[in-house]
């Protein structure tokens, strides 16, 4: 798709600029409707098109920073937090309202919202609790470890945060420049078959507008 897109941008600017600038070929042109004026317009739609292209990958790159972060600091959040997890596990197993507190039941959840869901209740209710705090601290799980894992996971939400409002701006980038691509092509695939017949008994022309004359 991404080279569709960057081709037909790059045929339809030399065959526009080229069918402006050359006056032999505009001459021509203008026998067929195709004036001065009227590919100035398509050179406008030309334009939107580069500008909103650009937008789009410059969006998309902004996306895909925004996930490496995103994974990179959930992978960082994650290994302080099943450790914390395992631990609690041992030091809750006979207490049946911290194990519901905590949520030490279960499996983890797969997705990084549903997993950042489990571990901020974890921690929130985990440093809130000062027994339950003495009683980590029995196994080498300190107050102090225990919140700076909490700002980790902190982190990771706002990273997820940033990462959803870079999605949904790549997803509106995508949608305005798939627009002024399908606008482009229908313009410029009407002005290649009329140039085709505009230029006809010219090949060297249509050859300055990227055409290749058909046999």
């Amino acid at each position: 798709m991404s080279k569709f897109i960057d081709d037909l941008i790059t045929k339809s600017g030399v065959a526009i600029d080229n069918g402006l600038n050359e006056p032999t070929i505009a001459n021509l042109l203008r026998e067929y409707g195709y004036t001065p004026e009227r590919l100035a317009v398509g050179k406008e739609i030309q334009n939107k098109a580069v500008t909103l292209n650009y937008q789009q990958k410059k969006e998309d790159g902004e996306q895909q920073d925004a996930t490496k972060v995103l994974n990179e600091s959930f992978d960082e959040a994650n290994n302080l937090y099943m450790p914390h997890l395992k631990v609690a596990r041992i030091a809750f197993r006979n207490d049946t309202s911290r194990w519901i507190q905590l949520v030490l039941s279960g499996k983890r959840k797969k997705t990084q919202s549903g997993w950042l869901g489990q571990s901020k209740v974890f921690y929130a209710n985990l440093l809130s609790d000062p027994e339950a705090l003495d009683k980590m601290a029995q196994f080498g799980q300190t107050k102090e470890k225990l919140e700076a894992a909490s700002k980790v996971v902190y982190k990771v939400e706002q990273n997820l945060a940033e990462r959803k409002k870079e999605m949904g701006e790549a997803q509106d980038a995508t949608k305005a420049r798939d627009l002024a691509i399908d606008e482009l092509q229908d313009w410029y695939s009407d002005y290649i078959e009329i140039a085709r017949l505009a230029l006809s008994n010219q090949p060297q022309y249509l050859e300055m507008l990227g055409i290749i004359s058909k046999s």
